[in-house]
């Protein structure tokens, strides 16, 4: 009888940056002194750099500096993220980061304790050697990335891309409706449709078209890119680029995980290109796995004319696919009991 296993990666769902700047940083004096960022947003959750010039109540001897990240926002599930710290030397004419540390974490409801970081990132001494103090002022680079364990099996269209969750304000969502302090007006092409829209709202968050407008005031995408339809891959298509032009993270996922729920045998070499032409790794792995389904599948699109045209424009993808073959063939194979011995004459 054969098994089916199980195996299962890490992938990242959300990443962001805060860039936290500690001005006149010698009035920050006395034991157990701190500072806090503002909050940001990463992964549907509200962060904070908690920095210690002296150290924190741990240090004794007041001779390092404490640096944590801090969970704001309450949790329902357990949320596990790696981050990394640095500093940036504000003295080279470029900035360059210092004493980068990294570590990942796992907050668990009640989430207690909520903080996660360095008693002892950095001594005082070596900060003040390392030109990062220029002008009176540290900077503190944070990165967070929002993980997630996946699991991996044999059905092609089970996706794997895990979108991050929504970063928008409710009250935003309103607007676009309502018209309220409209300060523009969006026209879209050469039809008939216009509509009502806020400078700051397009500026934050980059409009496009009329698909990306919606987005952009609703965070979710109109319910015709939800159907199996030639007319959503496409729209989906050319979403991914703009995503990818304007920096929309979300809404790039999102265009994966639509894009990969629609390979088929013609259209998933063209897929292929386009995770490759614009560094979607999810996708990439989707197209990949569906590519290394059986041999039947994978010869029917050797014969096609996108097949073709990947080659062409990334050649180096052969070797990806065959590796993708070889790994599904060794999964086969690890899962393939042996056979029976021979019965004694």
């Amino acid at each position: 009888m054969e098994t089916s296993k199980t195996s299962s990666t890490v992938a990242v769902v959300d990443i962001g940056e805060h860039l936290f700047k500690v001005e006149n940083h010698s009035l920050l004096t006395g034991a157990n002194a701190s500072i806090t960022s503002e909050t940001f947003r990463v992964g549907g959750h509200d962060w904070a750099i908690q920095y210690y010039p002296n150290g924190d109540a741990s240090i004794v001897d007041g001779q390092f500096m404490s640096m944590y990240i801090n969970l704001v926002s309450s949790i329902e599930s357990d949320v596990t993220a790696s981050f990394s710290l640095c500093l940036q030397d504000r003295a080279s004419q470029v900035m360059v980061e210092k004493k980068k540390r990294s570590f990942t974490k796992t907050f668990l409801p009640p989430m207690n304790p909520k903080c996660w970081g360095y008693s002892q990132f950095m001594s005082k001494d070596d900060l003040a050697a390392s030109g990062c103090l220029e002008d009176n002022c540290l900077s503190i680079k944070c990165t967070v990335e929002i993980t997630q364990l996946m699991a991996e099996d044999d059905d092609d269209h089970n996706s794997s891309i895990t979108v991050p969750p929504s970063n928008l304000s409710a009250d935003v969502g309103n607007i676009l409706e309502s018209g309220l302090k409209a300060d523009l007006t969006v026209k879209i092409g050469k039809s008939s449709r216009s509509f009502n829209a806020n400078t700051c709202v397009l500026r934050a968050r980059s409009p496009v078209f009329e698909v990306l407008l919606h987005y952009i005031y609703k965070d979710c995408l109109p319910g015709f890119m939800e159907e199996a339809t030639e007319e959503a891959t496409s729209m989906a298509r050319d979403l991914l680029v703009a995503a990818h032009g304007y920096g929309i993270q979300r809404l790039r996922v999102m265009c994966e995980s639509r894009l990969s729920q629609s390979l088929d045998v013609h259209t998933v070499s063209s897929t292929l290109d386009l995770a490759e032409q614009y560094q979607c790794q999810q996708l990439k792995e989707s197209c990949l796995k569906y590519m290394a389904k059986d041999v039947q599948r994978l010869r029917a699109i050797r014969e096609t004319k996108g097949f073709k045209q990947l080659i062409k424009n990334h050649p180096l993808i052969v070797g990806d696919i065959l590796e993708k073959v070889c790994d599904k063939l060794n999964r086969q194979a690890a899962t393939t009991p042996a056979p029976a011995p021979a019965p004694a004459p």
